[in-house]
């Protein structure tokens, strides 16, 4: 202990810190120090806060220098060797890497320049504390990496090891507030290509084999190291005399060509807005794009090499304007990470979401110019709020702050919440602090944190200095507790007049509500309407202003769009809207509306019957493009899952007459492309089942609108399931159709999820408990999907115990959003009590199991565990 406090003494002296803060460090380390001397920390699967903790308070300087010999075929081995050197403050404990493989994968060690008497243990290579000293250590590890975040195709490669991933692949102190420098050597075959974090030093061809040596990058925690191998093609392009590149498989050239510009310029536009917005010039060393088949995710931040999906890169020629805004969305969130989430990131990932809050509410700031014509705060409202209600509205609601021990259990705490509520919660923060005040205030954040580790209380703290609002109360109400408020009216009248008008707000379980936000309450009248700003700080509020007023037709508590909860529609206000959507003629206002009619549909009290007829009236009229896509998810969603086959035979012909005659004269193609998609998962009839038939066949064209490949696809895989006894035909013309050879793949991989043999579907479902055959994760939950398809919903029953039986599993061996989606998918066609029996029983019978999972079930699941008869 001596020895360490001496060297810690001796460093700190080197710097300019005062003699006081000296000591107070000294006391805090000889605590530190005496603590750890008593009991050794224990040995246990994962990365346990504790050791986490231990690590951090020890380790500094960390550079790992990594190699890899990547061979062609993806069932061969890859030998791997880690150099890792860091400075030591304390031998008090034996030194746990992490290493999530098998023991016998690791061949060699040597700690100090002496073979190390190591052994290995639950996840971890630990190193005696005899063989280690006080100040710089070297140890070089040989082993073979380990595949499971590998992502190996056949022809390419790709790392992702967010949240703990990385460990997975080789040796190392994988949590997110040990950032090191990377060092990183490839050698690949000579005809693929290589890309790293850093820039290429030097890259030597030798005989079959091409030698890659990247530069030293700047700190960076384990999640974001990453390289890219394989076959791919390359456009580049300059700005600001920086080069950018984009490597991509796409064989299409044309699609490539009609793309490549805008990505390019969406890259620039969001690079150039956030140097001015947050004051930091670029902080890495380069910026290149992955633009990947099938990848798991619409992208991945890693610094100078950001992972992207193709198929949400490269649109079709009929892209709507919500698929043109979601890449602009995607890009703009993936570059904000560059700052937020790689500049600064957070000490531990169950603050995981205070990179994604920034990425995603400065991603809808970067947009905003390239869509003028668009109304940005209906495009806040539908981007964010659906998504979040989703969750919130769900037994299984998590809070935005989540509280994680171990780093294996990562992964769960993604989800809409820390993608769609925070966003909203952080324009509330706005709204108090000022557009200026937050500006600055991130700015601060921003130089204080740089290449280190900050929380959201460090943030609230900057943020507090300069406003007198109690932001650390408003906080453990907004980021700390789950759920969202629960909003009634209640209206006295006298003499046909309002005499008094009360907002009272709950929990879910009934008790008062203590949410702090400002309603900006409107009153709709046939010819006008009246508003009143409400600042809901109580658990009920009478609105004096409001006395005297003509009751009135509808009433939206949540007007302005920036207030959150569930807002339960009164008898009046909900047959109004219901038959008269239309007549809310403020754009922003009847998005509000249409979302809080699907909130009430959700929590039963609308029926689906009456929702979907209303939606069915609104087609002809609707002409926002927001709404109309929103309009028609939610449609989609009821015909489905709040319909039963009786009503859909009911209102089925009379629907599908709607979308057809609307998508026939509909001239915008963004809004055609939209009404197609509807109208292609709705119909059932025979007469129009036959239509998209001839329509995929190219014998008929629906008002000047052509299939792209991907459509026609889309298209071909749900007439399969409809008219079964052409399934065989449609996938294998559709398959022969597919030029592009990874899409190809995707296709034969799931043909048998749209099989008309039942027996096939089976054996399908069957085949996903193999691990590797869940390896390309969208592939998986695309045939998933098929096979739980509402019209199969009988069959689907016998799949779902099974699935939920595999979840934990799913949650070892999958990515981070695989869980979830898994459940989505073995979800998505229920809508009977037998689904939410299965649901319950499962629960029931493991009282014990992980509060994470359970609460994914809970969220997936809400819809059918409602469903009492």
């Amino acid at each position: 202990m001596a020895s360490s406090l001496l060297y810690l003494y001796e460093q700190l002296t080197k710097t300019k810190m005062n003699k006081q803060l000296t000591l107070m460090i000294l006391i805090c380390m000889l605590i530190t120090a005496c603590t750890n001397n008593n009991q050794s920390l224990p040995v246990e699967a994962g990365v346990a806060k504790a050791l986490a903790d231990y690590r951090k308070a020890n380790i500094s300087n960390l550079v790992y220098e990594l190699s890899f010999d990547i061979p062609e075929f993806k069932n061969d081995e890859i030998p791997g060797k880690n150099t890792i050197s860091f400075d030591l403050l304390s031998t008090d404990q034996d030194l746990q890497i992490d290493f999530r493989e098998k023991a016998n994968m690791i061949h060699k060690v040597i700690c100090n320049r002496e073979i190390s008497n190591y052994r290995f243990e639950s996840e971890h290579l630990i190193i005696p504390k005899e063989e280690l000293i006080i100040g710089q250590n070297k140890i070089q590890i040989e082993f073979t990496a380990g595949n499971t975040s590998l992502n190996r195709n056949d022809e390419f490669l790709y790392t992702l090891f967010v949240p703990d991933r990385a460990r997975t692949a080789f040796p190392c102190f994988d949590q997110p507030n040990l950032k090191a420098a990377f060092q990183l050597n490839l050698s690949v075959p000579s005809h693929w290509k290589a890309m790293g974090n850093g820039k290429l030093d030097s890259k030597v061809d030798k005989e079959n084999k091409s030698h890659y040596k990247f530069s030293k990058t700047k700190p960076l925690p384990t999640y974001l190291f990453s390289f890219v191998a394989g076959k791919f093609e390359t456009v580049t392009r300059e700005h600001n005399g920086r080069k950018h590149t984009m490597y991509h498989r796409e064989t299409d050239q044309e699609k490539l060509e009609r793309n490549s510009d805008e990505i390019f310029n969406l890259l620039f536009q969001s690079l150039d807005w956030l140097e001015d917005y947050t004051d930091v010039p670029y902080p890495f060393a380069k910026y290149d794009i992955v633009v990947i088949p099938s990848f798991q995710y619409g992208g991945m931040e890693h610094t100078g090499a950001t992972l992207y999906n193709a198929s949400r890169m490269f649109l079709d020629e009929n892209a709507t304007k919500n698929r043109l805004l979601a890449r602009a969305n995607l890009i703009a969130h993936e570059t904000a990470h560059m700052w937020f989430g790689d500049l600064v990131t957070m000490k531990w990932f169950d603050q995981v979401w205070l990179k994604e809050v920034f990425a995603n509410f400065l991603a809808d700031k970067i947009t905003n110019p390239s869509f003028p014509e668009m109304n940005h705060n209906l495009k806040f409202q539908m981007a964010h709020f659906p998504s979040s209600f989703s969750v919130d509205r769900t037994n299984g609601a998590n809070p935005v702050n989540q509280v994680l021990p171990n780093l294996k259990d990562a992964g769960t705490v993604y989800g809409a919440i820390i993608y769609h509520k925070s966003p909203i919660v952080m324009n509330m923060l706005e709204n108090i602090t000022g557009e200026e005040a937050l500006k600055s205030g991130l700015q601060t954040y921003m130089k204080k944190y740089a290449y280190g580790n900050a929380s959201w209380e460090d943030l609230i703290a900057i943020l507090d200095a300069t406003t007198e609002f109690d932001l650390k109360e408003w906080s453990k109400v907004w980021v700390d507790k789950a759920g969202r408020p629960q909003l009634t009216n209640n209206i006295s009248t006298s003499n046909d007049k309002i005499s008094e008008f009360k907002i009272a707000q709950k929990d879910t379980k009934g008790n008062d509500g203590d949410w702090t936000q400002d309603l900006n309450l409107i009153l709709g009248y046939k010819e006008d309407s009246k508003h009143f700003k409400v600042k809901m700080d109580k658990p009920e509020l009478t609105i004096k202003e409001t006395n005297g007023l003509e009751i009135p037709d509808y009433i939206i508590a949540n007007g302005k769009g920036d207030a959150y909860g569930f807002f339960q529609l009164d008898e009046k206000s909900k047959q109004f809207l219901l038959e008269n959507l239309h007549a809310v003629t403020d754009d922003l206002h009847r998005g509000i509306a249409l979302i809080n009619l699907y909130e009430n549909l959700r929590e039963g009290f609308i029926s689906g019957s009456e929702f979907v007829l209303a939606l069915e009236r609104q087609i002809e009229k609707e002409q926002n493009n927001l709404i109309l896509e929103r309009l028609l998810s939610y449609l989609k969603s009821a015909y489905w899952l709040d319909l039963n086959a009786a009503e859909r035979k009911q209102i089925g012909a009379k629907l599908e007459e709607s979308l057809w005659i609307r998508l026939s004269t509909e001239k915008d193609m963004s809004k055609k492309s939209s009404l197609y998609s509807a109208f292609s998962s709705i119909a059932q009839s025979p007469e129009k089942l036959d239509q998209l038939y001839k329509v995929w066949k190219e014998e008929i064209a629906i008002g000047g609108f052509s299939l792209s490949e991907t459509k026609a696809t889309a298209l071909a895989c749900k007439l399969a399931i409809k008219m079964p006894e052409k399934s065989d035909e449609l996938i294998k013309t559709q398959t022969e159709r597919i030029k592009n050879p990874d899409r190809k793949k995707k296709m034969k991989f799931v043909a048998p999820s749209l099989s008309a043999d039942p027996e096939i579907r089976k054996a399908f479902f069957e085949s996903l408990k193999n691990e590797e055959n869940r390896q390309i994760e969208r592939w998986a939950l695309e045939g998933l999907r098929y096979l739980n398809h509402p019209l199969r919903e009988k069959e689907a029953l016998t799949y779902l115990p099974q699935a939920l039986e595999l979840l934990k599993e799913i949650q070892v061996t999958g990515d981070i959003f695989f869980p979830y989606n898994w459940l989505s998918a073995s979800y998505s066609g229920h809508q009977s009590k037998e689904a939410g029996d299965i649901t319950r029983k499962f629960l029931e019978e493991r009282p014990d199991y992980p509060e994470n999972l359970k609460l994914k079930i809970l969220q997936t699941g809400d819809l059918v565990l409602r469903k009492t008869e």
